[in-house]
């Protein structure tokens, strides 16, 4: 089983992915998107529709003591609002059973997540992110290697053709919360970064709408 870990749809602000276009070009791949917006969960009904195996979740924006930071869930069931408070959100998270997941960890230039002892919190730590410079992924590599986390990948899409460039290949014969995290031990990334301009355009981008949203 392939599995992306962080995929965007136009359900998020800075997103032009169709949710029936994402669920076609899955299909075609043999790839599960987990579907990751920004504060919200508005894309999961038409990706139900589709009838193809996905993840539901949603990239939060939550308070820690140094600032905003992003935090995805993923197996979600309910929206979770966003700015709430960074243990506020983890106990949301548990209370629907899903899996808590540092999207872009250690990446000062995207709101990664970068206190050690929040990050301890976490089950999961994204050491491969399409957008990222090799640095911040190197980091976060480093830091679940020596706090024993498991480890997974995205391609943090937010236009179609990027989709299908990075995920995790698991030996997994059921999308369940406990044996996906089971799998996730022996899993195989392959990843792809997007193109330089591609993320330095929507760094910017992102920058000058994310206050406002």
């Amino acid at each position: 089983m392939k599995i992306d870990f962080h995929v965007h749809t136009n359900h998020s602000f800075d997103s032009t992915i169709a949710p029936a276009d994402l669920a076609k070009k899955a299909k075609s791949l043999g790839i599960i998107p987990s579907i990751t917006d920004h504060y919200s969960m508005g894309a999961i009904p038409e990706m139900e529709k589709s009838k193809i195996d996905f993840i539901p979740g949603e990239e939060l924006r939550v308070s820690t003591p140094t600032g905003k930071a992003d935090l995805i869930g993923l197996f979600m069931n309910e929206e979770i609002p966003k700015d709430i408070d960074f243990y506020e959100a983890l106990d949301l998270l548990k209370s629907q059973g899903a899996i808590t997941y540092a999207p872009h960890a250690f990446d000062s230039l995207r709101s990664g997540l970068n206190d050690e002892e929040l990050l301890k919190e976490l089950q999961v730590i994204e050491v491969f992110n399409s957008h990222c410079f090799s640095r911040f992924d190197t980091q976060a590599e480093e830091f679940a290697k020596r706090e024993g986390k498991l480890m997974a990948a995205g391609s943090d899409a937010h236009f179609l053709f990027e989709f299908g460039t990075t995920y995790v290949e698991l030996e997994l014969d059921e999308l369940e919360p406990k044996k996906l995290l089971k799998a996730l031990k022996t899993g195989k990334i392959t990843g792809k970064r997007s193109p330089r301009i591609r993320r330095f355009v929507h760094r910017a981008a992102s920058s000058l709408l994310k206050p406002f949203i």
